[in-house]
């Protein structure tokens, strides 16, 4: 009888540890549980890698159209304009007629001069023949010297004025010549100041016209001095590319190339000019023009880079937040340039680590993280500078 109290409660003993021992199982799990409901769920947020890619090594600037060559038109002889002989705008050839000033002054002058030199060239033959005449009789004392000396006076005196007469007859013929002018270079026209009729004066103040040439065409800009040593590493290498975008509405610029830097440094701005040269074939430059302009030093081909607005500012330098394993980390970074939205990383990240291209107000170190469905609606974004970075 005993035997069996003693049985009995023992198997109490037994039942109530295991029903001990479960009810503590169950209180643990319901504390992780309950853990697990009260810790904060993974953000979901955009991710990107680190990515190698060509990027250019760029200088950008506002720059100024401006011909290769520009050429004002004036006048060399004066008279009543006649005829112009294109309209204001057009394009015109070396070599194409412009002007016309009344000939007929110029041309009754070159008659006159000719008349000159004719009377003249009579005058020579006839104080040459006697000279000669008088050589021989000299010889013989039939003439004397001093007779002989006059008339070799008379024909140089006579040969001079020839000469003379030769010199204004050729001058007579270029003021006739200037009285139809032609257009220099190629080219486009300007304004043209005075109409048919009006009366224009040599090397007058106002040109009648201006031609400006259009193709090839400048750009003048200027870059900071700090640019000055990385121009010329790079143009020593070979021709230095230029992109111009005249804001045309075309989607792409107009090649160019650089020509031209200064031989000084303008003390006054820290400046140096430069000058770019396009075909302008399509004539979308025009002179005057204000243009932005894209020097292209280099290309560095394999940049490892990250959305610019991955990278973050702080007290202690830049920072992106790199995911591991869910979890996103603050992650130090030098940011040696930032191109098309793109910042070049020269330090802290490698080839294909995850980032953060937009950060979320709520993101910290440690925070845990979940990859954004696409097209889902991200969480706000940081507006102002974080708290600054551990580490």
């Amino acid at each position: 009888m005993k035997r069996r109290v003693w049985l009995l409660l023992l198997l109490a003993l037994l039942l109530a540890g295991i029903w001990w021992w479960y009810s503590g199982l169950a209180g643990i799990a319901d504390g992780v549980q309950q853990a697990r409901l009260s810790e904060p769920p993974p953000l979901a947020v955009a991710m990107t890698t680190a990515q190698q890619r060509p990027i250019p090594l760029q200088l950008a600037a506002i720059g100024t159209v401006e011909p290769v060559q520009t050429v004002a038109i004036r006048p060399q002889v004066g008279g009543v304009l006649q005829q112009v002989a294109f309209s204001e705008g057009d394009y015109v050839n070396e070599g194409d007629l412009l002007f016309v000033i009344d000939p007929r002054p110029y041309e009754a002058a070159l008659a006159e001069a000719q008349a000159t030199l004719e009377h003249d060239q009579a005058a020579l033959a006839n104080a040459r023949a006697e000279y000669e005449r008088l050589a021989p009789l000299s010889q013989g004392n039939y003439v004397s010297k001093s007779e002989l000396s006059k008339a070799q006076a008379a024909a140089k005196q006579a040969a001079a004025s020839v000469a003379a007469d030769q010199a204004r007859l050729d001058m007579a013929r270029i003021e006739l010549g200037y009285t139809r002018i032609h257009a220099p270079i190629d080219g486009r026209t300007g304004v043209v100041a005075l109409d048919v009729g009006n009366v224009v004066d040599a090397n007058g103040a106002t040109p009648l016209v201006t031609v400006n040439q259009m193709a090839p065409i400048n750009v003048r800009f200027t870059v900071p001095q700090t640019q000055l040593a990385a121009l010329r590493k790079y143009q020593q290498q070979g021709p230095i590319a230029v992109a111009i975008d005249p804001d045309d509405g075309m989607e792409e610029p107009v090649a160019g190339r650089l020509v031209f830097i200064d031989n000084s440094v303008a003390p006054e701005t820290g400046t140096i000019t430069l000058k770019a040269q396009a075909d302008n074939e399509d004539g979308r430059l025009w002179p005057g023009q204000f243009v932005r302009v894209t020097v292209v030093l280099t290309v560095q081909q394999k940049a490892l880079t990250v959305p610019m607005l991955a990278v973050q500012p702080s007290q202690d330098g830049s920072y992106v937040f790199r995911v591991e394993d869910g979890v996103a980390y603050v992650q130090p970074v030098t940011v040696a340039r930032e191109q098309d939205g793109l910042a070049v990383i020269s330090a802290g990240l490698q080839a294909g680590d995850v980032v953060i291209p937009r950060v979320p107000r709520n993101l910290a170190n440690g925070s845990r993280v979940t990859r954004q469905a696409d097209g889902e609606a991200g969480p706000d974004l940081v507006t102002a500078q974080p708290e600054p970075a551990p580490g």
